[in-house]
């Protein structure tokens, strides 16, 4: 089956902004960059859910923007669907939708329904509003015409995922796409990808988190992500044979994996 997603060989430095007191001391001395990513190579087949493990700082929502061609890495190669990172961008875009829980680019004196509106036709969508209330619907939503800025972070994080589902993305790109919440819309969250965009429409999907559960829950890959090194790569057998427990819980696993890093 084609790989429908190449990573080859990522790596990506940040150097840290300068502090306030160097700032006016003129101290523009050179700044020890920090790695966020290090040789991350894996792919992916379609229809395949990769669950992306790690803590704050691992590199998780570095690694999905540099997919969605939000930043260029500074080495190593990303091919989507035969076309890459870098020299096919708008081609990227076309099969990518990303949702992040730091949402920050909807209008705020719009309603939700007039931003979903704005980005189905920045996404050159015709015809839209059957999809849209077929999303309000899937998410329970009856507050679509109050301004955005009246609405509370579970209700933003949303309108967030039903943004990144307009364009029906052939890979979808979810960062920690249930922190804000509630528990019976993170679990119909959960089944929707399983069920319709995996099972019925053979979508392709990433999902980063911090739950262990979760993760069980909704993916069949697992990527152990730890100070932007990629430790380990497979299913749930794969990852427990690598350290020798049958048994073990994807908790035991990734602590095993990093504890001598």
């Amino acid at each position: 089956m084609k790989h429908i997603l190449e990573v080859e060989k990522l790596t990506k430095d940040f150097t840290p902004p300068l502090s306030f007191s160097k700032l006016i001391k003129l101290d523009f001395k050179h700044r020890k960059p920090t790695r966020a990513l290090e040789d991350v190579s894996f792919s992916l087949k379609k229809g395949q859910i990769l669950g992306v493990l790690g803590p704050n700082g691992a590199g998780k929502t570095t690694l999905l923007k540099i997919i969605a061609t939000l930043i260029l890495p500074d080495k190593g190669s990303v091919v989507v669907n035969g076309y890459r990172l870098g020299i096919n961008d708008d081609k990227i875009k076309s099969f990518i939708g990303m949702v992040s829980s730091q949402e920050r680019s909807f209008y705020w004196r719009l309603a939700g329904r007039q931003n979903l509106e704005f980005f189905a036709s920045m996404y050159g969508l015709k015809n839209p509003k059957d999809k849209i209330e077929e999303l309000f619907k899937l998410f329970a939503i009856d507050y679509q015409d109050s301004r955005f800025d009246t609405y509370s972070a579970g209700m933003k994080q949303k309108f967030a995922l039903i943004r990144g589902l307009l364009n029906d993305p052939e890979l979808l790109l979810l960062d920690e796409p249930t922190k804000s919440l509630d528990y019976a819309t993170a679990l119909d969250l959960r089944n929707f990808i399983k069920e319709d965009l995996v099972r019925k429409k053979e979508k392709t999907v990433i999902f980063t988190t911090h739950h262990m559960d979760e993760a069980l829950d909704l993916c069949d890959l697992f990527m152990i992500l730890h100070k932007g090194r990629l430790y380990a790569l497979g299913t749930m057998e794969e990852l427990r044979r690598k350290i020798n427990n049958p048994v073990a819980s994807l908790g035991e696993i990734f602590v095993k994996l990093t504890e001598k890093s």
